[in-house]
């Protein structure tokens, strides 16, 4: 006996109402809980956002002193030879900029001039002597690189930097290089009083275990730890043994568009929760920046709501099993049609199992189309070319089947002698003979990515280079007619009955779309570039060799098919219904393979 659905849902809908109020409440809880949890995580992407909008004003004005001070030499408004002038300059770009520790300008000749800030002031050093390796080191990158760049930290007078420096050119040559540090100090004082309040933790590593800014860092204590050879402290070194932690706790898995980390520290529910970006904005090496906050402050909200979910859950439980089984049902026959649905989305009919029948009327009616459907679709496949309507569904540039001009290869292929074979052979032997033939042709041709255009008779037309733009459509049409060669060779073996092929193929301009008429159209080609592959192919009669196939090729393919082939010239003929001469070329094989 079959029920309509809708005498299910009535019945469904009448049992349920006793649990309305309940469902209401569990609706509530549930919008309740989403709501929280995006305002938590907006509240966490802006606290993150913050300190890292933060931290690149802070580092800003050293790129943009580099850069303006570059800019000013290579327009000549600025002379690095001039050191009464540059040293006002550079004093003067400085002093707004107390996070800068200083400015350096080097000349080829190893002379240089710098400007330092110490002692609460700005002192200017016109000999400062290279005689450090790693400041030696530095400044050859600086001449090497390209506009300005990020360094590495360095480490200069008891304070580190973080390095920016840029070459300088003056019409066009190498006059010198800049250089300028932000302290590492600095930053840390900037990111602790600035951005964040005492129950936020802010900080900035270089790479994953390396302190570039942290509160620790402004105790004198923790500084002196700093050295050339020790520019950075490690993340262990520090005293923070939450941020100790951050090189070996994984990060946590968020909805996509949440373009932050998240480590969370101890036990669930306690500890301290890492909120961290990555960014490469200052060189190679990426910089963490972020905060950690104690996870009592995070949670604190979804325990406001513990206490009505608990109730809503109760109230909804019956309401949930009914609905559950109701809906599982109902579902079940719907996800087989989706299912087999998405496998006719991509004409894969030979793996759709049929629909099973259902007590519900309306689902059961579905089913049997469907399976009618199916049936039907099978039987049209038999006619349509299906890889053919696969990458017509799959091109993406624009309507595909719209007609256009493009540049494509052509191949025209035919059997010799096939009238005479055929009279001998009974006709479903012959058929049986080209339909083996035909699937070796598809095979060869759509392997390559070719387009299968129609059969005629015993020939066949292919094309490359639609309907998805491939460049090298003449390569691929010399692949697929070389191993049309070896199916060939290799099918002459095992037959009674062995033929030749005549196989030719021309590059040129065509128009390539739907051509028809509303009733029946044909996605192919046309234009003069088929007919002169076609009188190709009539000429490899002419030119036949040794083995089951020849390959004749115009002079255009041998231009557009590039170095990976071996061709021999024929020369120059004149083809029917054509004024010019096409210069004809035999296929022998690829450049580095056996001949076909």
């Amino acid at each position: 006996m079959r029920f309509r659905i809708t005498v299910v849902l009535m019945v469904a809908i009448g049992g349920l109402t006793a649990l309305a109020v309940g469902t209401v409440l569990f609706v509530s809880a549930s919008t309740s809980i989403r709501n929280t949890v995006e305002l938590m995580r907006n509240r966490a992407e802006l606290t993150i956002s913050a300190v890292e909008r933060g931290v690149f004003d802070h580092m800003e004005p050293a790129r943009d002193l580099i850069a303006d001070l570059s800019r000013r030499v290579t327009n000549g408004t600025l002379d690095i030879n001039d050191r009464e002038g540059l040293a006002k300059v550079l004093s003067g770009a400085l002093a707004p900029a107390p996070q800068i520790g200083g400015v350096v300008v080097w000349r080829p000749d190893g002379s240089g001039l710098w400007v330092d800030r110490h002692d609460g002031g700005i002192h200017v050093e016109t000999e400062p002597s290279p005689d450090r390796a790693e400041l030696v080191d530095f400044l050859a990158r600086a001449e090497r690189a390209k506009g300005v760049q990020w360094g590495a930290p360095y480490f200069r007078e008891g304070e580190t930097y973080i390095t920016i420096a840029s070459p300088l050119f003056r019409d066009g040559v190498y006059v010198g290089a800049i250089a300028t540090g932000v302290s590492v100090v600095a930053l840390s004082n900037f990111v602790s009083h600035e951005l964040t309040n005492s129950d936020v933790t802010a900080f900035v590593l270089y790479g994953d275990d390396h302190v570039l800014a942290h509160p620790a860092l402004l105790d004198a204590e923790y500084s002196k730890r700093l050295s050339a050879k020790m520019p950075l402290l490690s993340v262990d070194a520090i005293g923070d043994p939450v941020l100790a932690l951050f090189p070996s706790l994984p990060a946590a898995d968020l909805p996509s568009r949440a373009d932050f980390d998240v480590r969370e520290t101890g036990k669930r529910g306690s500890g301290e929760v890492i909120l961290s970006r990555s960014t490469d904005a200052f060189g190679p090496v990426p910089w963490q920046i972020g905060v950690h906050v104690p996870v009592a402050d995070v949670n604190e909200q979804l325990k406001r709501l513990a206490g009505s979910i608990v109730i809503s859950l109760v109230l909804a439980a019956a309401a949930l099993v009914a609905a559950i089984v109701l809906a599982r049902r109902i579902a079940r026959p719907i996800r087989a049609v989706s299912a087999a649905a998405g496998k006719i989305e991509h004409l894969d009919l030979d793996n759709i199992e049929p629909l099973p029948r259902s007590t519900i009327r309306e689902l059961d009616e579905q089913a049997q189309s469907f399976n009618s459907m199916v049936n039907g679709l099978r039987w049209f496949r038999t006619y349509v070319p299906h890889q053919l309507v696969r990458r017509l569904m799959s091109a993406s540039d624009g309507p595909a089947t719209e007609v256009r001009e493009a540049e494509l290869t052509v191949m025209f292929t035919d059997i010799s002698g096939f009238t005479p074979l055929s009279e001998n052979l009974p006709p479903a032997e012959v058929a049986q003979m080209l339909n083996r033939h035909f699937e070796m042709l598809i095979s060869c041709i759509e392997a390559e990515g070719g387009t299968v255009d129609k059969f005629i008779g015993d020939a066949a037309m292919a094309f490359w280079g639609a309907p998805e733009n491939v460049p090298d459509h003449a390569a691929h049409a010399c692949r697929a007619a070389l191993a049309i060669a070896r199916a060939m060779e290799a099918s002459a073996a095992e037959s009674e009955t062995p033929f030749r092929m005549k196989i030719a193929l021309h590059t040129g301009p065509l128009i390539v779309g739907n051509i028809g008429a509303k009733a029946r159209m044909n996605y192919t080609v046309i234009g003069d570039t088929v007919n002169v592959c076609s009188r190709i192919e009539k000429l490899c009669g002419e030119y036949a060799q040794d083995g089951t196939a020849t390959i004749l090729v115009s002079g255009d393919v041998v231009a557009a098919a590039g170095a990976g082939f071996r061709f021999e010239p024929i020369g120059d003929r004149q083809v029917k219904g054509r004024a010019r001469s096409v210069e004809i070329w035999r296929l022998v094989g690829e450049a580095d393979g056996p001949p076909a």
